[in-house]
């Protein structure tokens, strides 16, 4: 025996798929999909992240590691998840606020008062958020050892208009490594400032890579006998 749907339930399902397939409800709903992704990549990221380090350097009950551990990760799902939703509606404000034409700075607008918003509050988290970004953004700016005939003039030029779409291979270029030399002199320049700092000025370095810092170089200063020379740290 075949069963059918009955009229109600298949236009139901019909109007379902016709709802999130209608290009005129794909900007509201890329806000939904984008929230989404940001909290799960902020789970992926921080648990893992979180788990290692409370483990190396805390010294707190099982139960309070694994409460830290938790809500470290909720922290970050969740900050990920407004950044990702405020950025999305920004862009979709701006761009309707200018006829519907999407301008070079509207991205970095969205991404100035997301960052403002979600992650302008100092906590620890939010701390290395911001490190990583910002280590990403400097990197970005080093030269590039383009293969094309016509590099752009300069690191931060805007693509020309009308721009492509975000799915579009033209929006999605595979990433160019940073020429060797620029790449070395910063790598040069950021470990002599960074080792610098934690010697003479310590109290300025970011508590996550403050621990880490001291474990490498502090705590290879000591130790009692053969087992925390070569096996336990302490």
């Amino acid at each position: 025996m075949i069963l059918h749907d009955s009229p109600p339930n298949f236009l139901i399902k019909r109007q379902t798929r016709h709802h999130h397939q209608h290009p005129a409800n794909h900007d509201l709903l890329s806000v939904v999909k984008g929230a989404r992704n940001g909290f799960v990549y902020g789970v992926k990221i921080r648990f893992p992240h979180a788990l290692v380090m409370t483990f190396l350097f805390s010294h707190k009950p099982w139960p309070a590691k694994i409460k830290g551990i938790l809500a470290a990760t909720r922290t970050h799902a969740l900050n990920l998840c407004k950044f990702v939703t405020i950025y999305k509606l920004l862009l979709i404000l701006q761009k309707k606020l200018n006829g519907g034409k999407e301008r070079d700075l509207d991205t970095f607008v969205a991404g100035g008062l997301g960052g403002w918003w979600v992650f302008g509050e100092r906590t620890p988290i939010n701390e290395q958020i911001v490190l990583y970004v910002l280590s990403r953004s400097l990197l970005s700016l080093l030269p590039r050892l383009y293969s094309t005939a016509s590099p752009p003039k300069t690191p931060i030029e805007p693509l020309a208009h009308p721009l492509p779409p975000l799915t579009s291979p033209q929006a999605n270029p595979k990433p160019i490594p940073p020429a060797q030399l620029p790449f070395a002199i910063l790598s040069a320049l950021s470990w002599a400032s960074v080792m610098y700092m934690f010697r003479h000025r310590g109290e300025r370095i970011q508590p996550g890579m403050a621990n880490s810092m001291r474990y490498l170089y502090r705590d290879s200063e000591t130790w009692r006998d053969l087992k925390t020379l070569l096996w336990h740290n302490k």
